[in-house]
């Protein structure tokens, strides 16, 4: 079986037949099963109707999915219908491995889960090449601790936060033994190829930043000792106060910043989306901070925005690209709040990734915070990030 890459995509209306189109359309690419399926849609389908066709379908292939907001997009467009669809990428590659592993509820043992993985996979003490973590939000930073605890820094980590259309809690993932609205999916690969990686935000620093002074959880009570929603309001440029409620839509291209450190004496940013503003005039985060971290406020525009997310499909140099590496195939994960951002203008985005990559199969969902190694190694959960794994081969 040849390496390979590709996608297929559904608008039908019902899980069942949503998940037939996509079977259908994938073994008309090729008769093959694949070693590993990437199952993302929208939170109107039913994930464990998905992942019962699927393994019924394709009982020998793994997967792991979760939920998208709005649509999924692959190299052909993006891919929804009165807020329904269903987008699948198959990756074949029958010299590798690929373990999946999942689990329902709030307190995952992720270092258990990864050993779990592994053991699918049939590489038991082998560090793999990529772990692809999907989890609801909320324990992201927690699982990431878990991953270097369990494996250490070296293994890159792509990721995206199961999302919905409006921050509801109807997100869902799904694995191969089970799906959940919370909890956790994750798959282990080691594929017979090389892997280029990156993890990217598309935002410039403003001039405006102060202190955590007061936290709760994810939401920030106070900074620099004012409620935190009148900074944040001050800052943003506004003459009236943010409402109480929610304000992901409205303050996707002002987000918060934490500076994490410096590349060729350039900063780079972990970013948190604001997500509402409480009662009490806190702000409630996509993230965790801590009392004491010094926030900024960051900007992009529409078209700035879309440029600097193309810089996740980007190859390095010392991939080897000019001589014999070739892309065939890409997960880009990429944040909702962007994706709301860029409204119309996302139909851009294949348009020049193509140019960048060429014509390969790639798969988007649109998730609820970010996972990757930010340029020094640190594995680090953000907001309005693109995190995107490139497949390589001679």
């Amino acid at each position: 079986m040849v390496l390979n890459f590709l996608t297929a995509h559904s608008l039908e209306e019902t899980s069942l037949l949503a998940a037939r189109q996509v079977s259908e359309r994938l073994l008309a690419q090729s008769p093959h099963s694949p070693s590993l399926l990437l199952v993302y849609f929208t939170q109107a389908h039913d994930a464990e109707e998905l992942r019962h066709h699927f393994k019924q379908q394709f009982p020998s292939s793994r997967m792991i999915g979760c939920s998208s907001c709005g649509g999924v997009m692959t190299q052909t467009g993006h891919h929804a219908r009165q807020g329904i669809g269903l987008a699948v990428a198959a990756i074949y590659d029958d010299k590798g491995a690929y373990g999946v592993a999942g689990k329902a509820g709030d307190a995952v043992d992720v270092r258990q889960l990864l050993r779990s993985a592994i053991a699918d996979g049939g590489r038991p003490g082998e560090l793999p090449q990529l772990i692809l973590l999907h989890a609801s939000p909320g324990q992201e930073e927690a699982m990431l601790e878990s991953i270097e605890a369990e494996l250490g820094t070296t293994v890159p980590v792509v990721g995206g936060s199961a999302a919905d259309n409006s921050v509801n809690g109807d997100w869902q993932l799904c694995w191969d033994e089970g799906s959940t609205r919370e909890g956790v999916a994750l798959a282990v690969l080691y594929p017979d190829c090389q892997l280029a990686f990156q993890f990217h935000s598309g935002y410039v620093p403003t001039e405006y930043r102060g202190t955590i002074t007061a936290l709760s959880g994810r939401e920030i009570l106070t900074i620099d000792h004012e409620p935190a929603a009148e900074v944040y309001a001050r800052w943003s440029g506004r003459t009236t106060p943010w409402p109480v409620g929610p304000i992901l839509r409205e303050t996707t291209l002002s987000p918060l910043a934490r500076q994490v450190g410096t590349l060729d004496d350039m900063p780079y940013y972990k970013l948190s989306h604001p997500e509402a503003v409480t009662e009490g005039g806190g702000l409630r985060l996509f993230t965790d901070t801590q009392v004491g971290e010094r926030l900024l406020l960051m900007y992009s525009s529409q078209e700035g925005l879309l440029q600097r997310s193309l810089n996740a499909t980007r190859i390095e140099p010392e991939y080897g690209m000019a001589t014999e590496m070739q892309p065939f195939g890409a997960l880009v994960i990429f944040c909702a709040g962007c994706r709301l951002a860029l409204g119309d203008s996302l139909c851009q985005f294949v348009d020049q990734f193509h140019t960048r990559l060429g014509d390969i199969p790639f798969i988007t969902p649109f998730t609820f915070g970010e996972q990757g190694r930010l340029p020094h190694g640190e594995l680090a959960h953000g907001n309005l990030m693109v995190s995107s794994v490139i497949f390589l081969d001679s």
